[in-house]
C-alpha cells in the first residue's frame, strides 16, 4: 500500500541551496514532500550532526483502522534534514540500515481515531534491549514541543505519553530514562535545556487532572525539572508562575541566562504575554514591555545567539499569522522583523546558529482532499530563512500591539432578552400554534452553535432549554447554551468557553479536564439532565487518562481499563474514570461532584432528582467502534437504575432484583412518567424496540410489551434517543428516523394508559434540508409550563447553527398512519 508513498516521500522537490545562497531575511521553500508531515511534532537542531531531526506520530492513510496497533509508515520513526543537502532522510539504526532501506519495519502506535493519536495515550519503549543488534523504539506519538537537545547526553530528550526517553543521535539508539517519578503526562507543553543548572525544564501542557491551588481538580501542572545526574524529575516551587498554556515553545537565552516564553493557548484564550525565567535564582517574572506580537499559539520560537534575540513568528489565533518578531531580554523590548512566515496546520522551526539559518516545517492537506474532519495534513513543506542582522529589522513603523489575550471563540453577539417586541411576537406565535405540527421559531435574538450528537434538557425552574456538547466535526466549546422560549433567544452561559487546541482537529478523544477544571466537550447524547432538587444540571462525563497515571484527586473514583473484546492491545494505552459533574445555570460554575457508578451515562429528570441507567454503551463496541452483536439469553452486565443525591454527592441504587432491560445502546430513551412516578425506558431487546417501565415506589422493572395499533401489524419503533413524556396527554412521544426511510423523521406516541404504540402523521419540520431532521444533531425536550415540545435541529461543524421548532401535541386530534403507512 505504501510503496509508492514511500518513494514520493523520499523524492519531493528540493532547491538544494546552501544557507549563504539564500536571500536574506526572506522565507524560501526548500522542499515539498507529498507524504511525511507529522502534525503536532517539533523539529530540533543537533549541532554535532549539523542537521535538523524530527520524530513523532505520522499517518498518511485515512483508512487506517484504529484497532491496528502496527502500521506501515512512509518514513522511518526518526528523520533528519541536512540543509547543505536539502533532503529529508531516514535516520536508520546502523545495524538495520541495509535491511530497513529496502523495507521499513512496522511502527507501533498508541490508540488512534481515524489515524490520529492524541499524545495523551501511553507511550512505551518496545523491542529487545539486551541484544547486540536489538532495536528499541518508542511508540509513535504526538510530542509537540516536549523535546530538547541535551548536550551532556548528546541526545534528544523527549517527554510524551508519560515516557521520558533519550535518542542518542550518534549511536542512533533510544533509551528509556525511567526516572522514579515523572510529571503528569501533559500534552502540548515545552521542554528546554538549562545550561546553567544542567537540567531539562518542562513547562505547560494539559489534558491531565491535578490538584490545583484551591484543592480542586485542574487540567495543568507547574514547572518541572529533570536532572540526568539524579535521573529524577521534581517540581519547581514558586508562587509566581506563568498562567497555564499549551502550544508554545520555551527557549533559552544563553547570553542573559534566562528562559523566554511568549503567548500560547490557554484553552479559553490565545495569549500575548511574555515571561522570563532567571536560571540563576530559578524565578519567573513577567515582562513589562509596552507592546509586542499579537496573541497566538502554534508559533515557532528560536534563539539567535549572534543578536541575543528570541525570535518568534507565525502561528495562529482566529486566523493564520505570518508576522515575525524579536525579543531582547536585556532591554525588555519587542521589535518587528522582516519576513512573511509560511502557514500550515502545524508549524515548527529551529535554528542552526553557526549558519544563521532557521529551518521551518509546515504540514498541509494533500491536493484534492475534501475531508471536513479527521484531516491528516500529510504534505510536509520545508522552508529556510537566512538571518542578516543588518537588515532584519523592519525599517517602516511597525504597529506595536498591547499584550492582550484573545478569546478562542468569538464572544457571542448580544441579544436583548427583555426585547418587548420579540417577546410579543413570540407569545402570539406560541398561542397560535396548530396542533400536531412542527413550527419553526424564526428570527431568534441570537443563534447557538449546533451541539453534535447531543440531546438537551429542560430547566423547569428557570423555564429554559440547557444545551451542551459537540466535538468530533462539530463545535468544541464546553460552554452551556440556554434558550428561553418567552424571550426567544439563545444565551451562552460562559462568554469564554474552553476549546481544544487546533491540533486535535476535532477528531480524537480528549483526556483529563480543562485548565479551569471543567469537563471537555464531547457528544452530549443523554449524559446530562436537569435536577429540580438542587436546581443544577447534572452530567456524567467520563474523564480519560493516560494508562499508568492515577491522579490523586481521582484516585478513589471507579475506573475501567478493559479493552474491547477484539482489541489487539491489552492493556489499552488509556482508560477512564467515572465522574459526576454539576452545572449551576445562575453562576455558570461547573463542579466535579464526585464518583459515578461504573457505566452510568443515560440520565433523566424526575421530581426526586436525576436518575441514571448504566447503559455503558462504549462497552458494547468492538475496537473499531462498531456495535457488537447481541442475542437473547447471552450473559450481559447487570442493568441498574440510580438516584443522585447532589447534597450528599452520592448515587443510590434503586433496583435490586431482576428482570431488567438488556442490550441497551446510546440511542436508548428515558423519560419520567410524573403521573405514576415511573421511569420509561425505550430501546431494550434484540431489536432495541422494547419498552420498560421502572416503578419508583415499588423499585421494580417491568417489560410492558406494548402492541402497535397504527400502523396495524407494524413492528414497534426502534429507540431514537429523543423522547418526552406529556402529562397533559399521558403519552410518551419519540422522534427519530422513519423505518421505511432513514432520511425522513417519524413521530411515535406510546399511550401509557392502554399500553399501545401509534405512529402519528406529523409532517417533517419545515425549512430544513433533507436528512437534517433525523441526523444525530437533534434534541427534544418538554416545556411543562407552556405545554410545548421543543425540538432543536442543526448542521454540524463550528459554523453550524441550531434552530428551534415547537409543537403542541393533542392526542385526541392526532391522525395516525394506517396499514399502508400513509
Amino acid at each position: 500500500m505504501y510503496a509508492a508513498k514511500m518513494r514520493l516521500c523520499l523524492l519531493g522537490v528540493s532547491l538544494s541551496l546552501r544557507a549563504e545562497e539564500l536571500p536574506a531575511n526572506r522565507w524560501v521553500e526548500l522542499r515539498k514532500d507529498s507524504v511525511g508531515a507529522r502534525r503536532g511534532s517539533a523539529i530540533r537542531y543537533v549541532p554535532e550532526a549539523q542537521a535538523f531531526f524530527l520524530w513523532g506520530f505520522m499517518n498518511a492513510d485515512p483508512d487506517l483502522l484504529q484497532e491496528h496497533p502496527l502500521m506501515e509508515v512512509p518514513e522511518y520513526d526518526v528523520v533528519y534534514f541536512d540543509p547543505a543537502e536539502g533532503l529529508w532522510r531516514n535516520h536508520l539504526p546502523r545495524q538495520r540500515t541495509v535491511e530497513w532501506s529496502r523495507k521499513l519495519p512496522l511502527s507501533y502506535i498508541p490508540r488512534t481515531y481515524a489515524g490520529i493519536t492524541t499524545g495523551s495515550e501511553r507511550t512505551l519503549l518496545r523491542g529487545p534491549t539486551d541484544e547486540a543488534d536489538g532495536v528499541t523504539r518508542p511508540d509513535l506519538n504526538i510530542v509537540f514541543d516536549q523535546v530538547t537537545y541535551h548536550p551532556g547526553l548528546r541526545s534528544l530528550v523527549y517527554f510524551t505519553g508519560g515516557l521520558t526517553a533519550a535518542y542518542d543521535v550518534a549511536a542512533r539508539r533510544w533509551l528509556d530514562l525511567a526516572p522514579k517519578h515523572s510529571p503528569p503526562p501533559v500534552v502540548g507543553g515545552s521542554l528546554v535545556y538549562d545550561p546553567v543548572n544542567d537540567e531539562v525544564l518542562l513547562l505547560g501542557g494539559g489534558h491531565v487532572a491535578e490538584r490545583g491551588p484551591d484543592g480542586k481538580t485542574v487540567g495543568y501542572t507547574g514547572t518541572w525539572v529533570y536532572r540526568n545526574k539524579d535521573n529524577e524529575w521534581r517540581r519547581v516551587p514558586g508562587d509566581l508562575q506563568p498562567p497555564p498554556r499549551m502550544n508554545t515553545r520555551l527557549v533559552c537565552d544563553t547570553k542573559n541566562q534566562v528562559l523566554v516564553l511568549f503567548g500560547g493557548d490557554s484553552q479559553s484564550h490565545y495569549l500575548a504575554d511574555t515571561w522570563v525565567y532567571d536560571l540563576r535564582n530559578r524565578t519567573w517574572r513577567k515582562s513589562k514591555a509596552l507592546g509586542g506580537p499579537g496573541p497566538r499559539a502554534g508559533h515557532f520560537t528560536v534563539y539567535d545567539p549572534a543578536t541575543g534575540w528570541v525570535i518568534i513568528g507565525g502561528g495562529y489565533n482566529l486566523s493564520d499569522l505570518t508576522d515575525m518578531w524579536a525579543y531582547d531580554a536585556a532591554a525588555d523590548r519587542w521589535q518587528r522583523l522582516a519576513g512573511e512566515v509560511p502557514t500550515g496546520f502545524y508549524v515548527t522551526a529551529d535554528i542552526a546558529p553557526e549558519r544563521r539559518l532557521i529551518i521551518l516545517v509546515t504540514n498541509t492537506r494533500a491536493p484534492g482532499d475534501t475531508m471536513t474532519c479527521n484531516v491528516l495534513y500529510p504534505v510536509r513543506t520545508t522552508y529556510g530563512y537566512r538571518i542578516d542582522s543588518g537588515t532584519i529589522v523592519r525599517s517602516e513603523a511597525s504597529p506595536i500591539s498591547e499584550q492582550l489575550s484573545m478569546p478562542k471563540w468569538p464572544p457571542p453577539e448580544s441579544a436583548d432578552a427583555t426585547s418587548a417586541v420579540r417577546r410579543q411576537v413570540q407569545a402570539s406565535r406560541l398561542n397560535a400554534l396548530p396542533h400536531n405540527r412542527w413550527v419553526l421559531l424564526r428570527e431568534p435574538g441570537r443563534l447557538a452553535p449546533t451541539r453534535t450528537w447531543g440531546s438537551a434538557t429542560f430547566d423547569t425552574d428557570r423555564g429554559q432549554i440547557l444545551y451542551w456538547g459537540g466535538g468530533h466535526c462539530g463545535y468544541g466549546g464546553n460552554d452551556v447554551e440556554s434558550y428561553d422560549p418567552e424571550a426567544h433567544t439563545w444565551r451562552s452561559l460562559d462568554r469564554a468557553p474552553e476549546y481544544p487546541e487546533r491540533t486535535w482537529d476535532k477528531g480524537v478523544r480528549l483526556a483529563g479536564v480543562t485548565f479551569q477544571g471543567k469537563p471537555w466537550t464531547e457528544h452530549g447524547r443523554r449524559i446530562y439532565a436537569y435536577d429540580p432538587v438542587s436546581r443544577k444540571m447534572v452530567m456524567m462525563r467520563r474523564v480519560r487518562l493516560t494508562r499508568g497515571y492515577d491522579p490523586e484527586t481521582l484516585r478513589l473514583f471507579p475506573s475501567s481499563q478493559e479493552p474491547a473484546p477484539d482489541a489487539l492491545v491489552n492493556p489499552p494505552s488509556s482508560y477512564v474514570k467515572y465522574t459526576t459533574w454539576t452545572f449551576a445555570p445562575d453562576t455558570a460554575q461547573w463542579e466535579l461532584l464526585g464518583p459515578a457508578p461504573v457505566g452510568v451515562d443515560t440520565l433523566v429528570s424526575t421530581r426526586h432528582g436525576v436518575m441514571g441507567v448504566n447503559v455503558d454503551w462504549p462497552s458494547r463496541l468492538n475496537d473499531a467502534g462498531y456495535l457488537l452483536p447481541w442475542r437473547p439469553g447471552q450473559k450481559y452486565p447487570d442493568t441498574a437504575i440510580y438516584l443522585l443525591d447532589v447534597a450528599e454527592g452520592r448515587w443510590l441504587r434503586l433496583d435490586e432484583t431482576p428482570p431488567s432491560p438488556q442490550n441497551l445502546y446510546e440511542i436508548t430513551s428515558l423519560a419520567y412518567d410524573s403521573k405514576r412516578d415511573r421511569v420509561i425506558l425505550h430501546g431494550a431487546g434484540e431489536r432495541q424496540d422494547e419498552l420498560w417501565i421502572f416503578d419508583i415506589p415499588k423499585q421494580q422493572w417491568k417489560n410492558r410489551q406494548p402492541k402497535v395499533a397504527a400502523p396495524a401489524g407494524a413492528a414497534p419503533p426502534v429507540a431514537s434517543r429523543e423522547a418526552v413524556y406529556l402529562p397533559s396527554e399521558d403519552v410518551f412521544l419519540t422522534y427519530g428516523p422513519a423505518p421505511e426511510d432513514q432520511t425522513v423523521p417519524a413521530v411515535w406516541v406510546y399511550s401509557v394508559s392502554d399500553n399501545v404504540w401509534r405512529r402519528v402523521d406529523v409532517p417533517p419540520p419545515p425549512e430544513v434540508e433533507r436528512g437534517a431532521p433525523v441526523s444525530q444533531n437533534r434534541a427534544m425536550v418538554y416545556d411543562p409550563k407552556r405545554d410545548l415540545i421543543l425540538l432543536v435541529l442543526g448542521r454540524g461543524g463550528d459554523d453550524g447553527k441550531a434552530f428551534v421548532y415547537a409543537m403542541r401535541y393533542r392526542h385526541a386530534s392526532a391522525r395516525f398512519l394506517g396499514p399502508a403507512g400513509n
